[in-house]
């Protein structure tokens, strides 16, 4: 047993370990942060709870280079584009736990092979619902008026005759496929703010949510059939890959406008060219585009680059979203490394047979899952001295995304 977990619930030690003497603990060890748009000072709580120094790290990161960065590390904060291979993570003899920024974790860290070196993997779900739905229902009005274009030559309109101008988006059909969070408030933007009719394909239709908005649940097929702005809003998996394919695409109304702010493999790229090429799709949205060393991804900007909105997968990096993602993601480390366990933990550490810290109750800025009263206290301590310091110090700067 490690000496965090044999001394966490001694009464005797609280005081000493809170930080209420203004004073960190010793430093115990190092905390990777990879990624940009990372407020450190968030970190606080670690270096004085477990000792944790971070180490920031914002260029992106080769197999062979996250190896070298993870050999001492205790935890790693993943916030960038860098892969946590089985190769990476075999180095990292110390490494306890990787808190994944974000929901798609899949093809970014070989979960199966931290599960097998002991390594807990969280996520943080639910932190970047209202940026990602945001930023999709803004590059859907993008696309619909073609906004981006139009800023190329403000003299000239884009339209030639009635059939080049935009839709009102009350008048559209908008096909959303995959009703979790993200795709639950985009329904509700959708219909509540502009009207638009709803239509979603999920792998379990969502009853609560159609009665709420007046939805329709349609299989994949219909749901394109139907569809003037096909949304795709699923993980990528090894069920989901590539499922927007030709069987899809050749579906949609003529003209529809697709908008995928999940990952780009969930759609078929020669798929996409084809409908592209015969303008069944006039244009579409990602965010996060096809790998530098894909063939298909490059035909696509070398032959429609006009008709593609591509972003960097910015739709979850809002200030508070980001914030909220860290915040999440040190409450895990700090669950794992005092109780082995977290609720956002994946993989065989997931899932309701885990082994899960008990839930606490919640105070502003607080700490929420520990296992124990005595361990929430002393937590809730340390967040109350780190608050006060953050009042009487400057921020930490913060790197833009």
């Amino acid at each position: 047993m490690s000496q965090t977990a044999a001394t966490r619930h001694s009464p005797d030690r609280h005081l000493a370990e809170s930080g209420a003497g203004d004073e960190p603990a010793a430093a115990r060890g190092t905390i990777l942060v990879t990624g940009t748009g990372i407020d450190l000072s968030l970190l606080e709580p670690l270096k004085l709870s477990h000792g944790l120094v971070p180490h920031p790290v914002s260029e992106h990161l080769s197999e062979e280079q996250l190896a070298y960065e993870l050999r001492d590390v205790v935890a790693y904060v993943h916030g960038g584009e860098e892969r946590a291979t089985a190769q990476a993570l075999g180095k990292a003899g110390k490494l306890k736990v990787v808190a994944f920024l974000g929901v798609g974790y899949e093809n970014f860290v070989d979960v199966a092979a931290a599960d097998a070196l002991g390594i807990v993997v969280t996520n943080t779900g639910g932190a970047a619902t209202e940026s990602v739905a945001t930023f999709t229902v803004g590059q859907i009005i993008n696309a619909n008026w073609r906004i981006t274009h139009s800023l190329r030559d403000p003299h000239h309109p884009l339209w030639h005759g009635p059939e080049d101008l935009p839709h009102e988006l009350r008048t559209r059909t908008v096909g959303i496929v995959g009703m979790g969070a993200i795709g639950t408030r985009i329904a509700e933007i959708m219909t509540q703010a502009f009207g638009a009719r709803v239509v979603y394909f999920s792998r379990t239709p969502k009853r609560d949510v159609e009665r709420r908005l007046g939805l329709e649940f349609l299989p994949l097929h219909e749901l394109a059939e139907k569809s003037d702005i096909l949304v795709v809003m699923v993980p990528e998996t090894d069920q989901t890959r590539g499922m927007i394919d030709a069987d899809v695409l050749t579906r949609v109304r003529k003209g529809a406008i697709l908008v995928n702010t999940a990952r780009p493999a969930v759609v078929d790229p020669e798929a996409l060219h084809d409908a592209l090429r015969k303008e069944t799709v006039a244009l579409a949205v990602f965010d996060g585009f096809y790998g530098r060393d894909s063939g298909a991804g490059g035909r696509l900007l070398d032959d429609f680059g006009d008709r593609l909105l591509v972003t960097g997968h910015i739709a979850s990096h809002t200030r508070e979203a980001m914030d909220r993602m860290v915040g999440r993601a040190v409450r895990s480390v700090a669950n794992v490394l005092s109780n082995g366990a977290d609720e956002h933990a994946v993989g065989s550490h997931g899932g309701p047979d885990a082994d899960r810290p008990v839930k606490a109750s919640s105070r502003p800025g607080g700490w929420k899952l520990f296992r124990s009263v005595p361990e929430s206290l002393r937590l809730g301590a340390l967040i109350q001295a780190s608050w006060y310091r953050g009042k009487r110090q400057p921020a930490a700067r913060r790197t833009q995304p």
